[in-house]
């Protein structure tokens, strides 16, 4: 089974260019997005991401 690890991240809307630049590179570290968050703010989002730990499987 694989292993996961998470990370949380705040990201500003309103940039769209910016915010699609910033999801791309999360994609190409390997984050999966698996979630947005409700408001934190009205320009503000929270992110979750995933990705498989290296060689660690259950």
């Amino acid at each position: 089974m694989t292993s996961w690890e998470y990370e949380i991240r705040s990201i500003r809307f309103g940039d769209w260019e910016q915010t699609k630049e910033d999801l791309n590179k999360m994609g190409i570290d390997g984050w999966e997005l698996i979630k947005f968050s409700d408001h934190v703010n009205e320009n503000m989002r929270m992110a979750y991401f995933k990705r498989p730990l290296d060689g660690l499987e259950i």
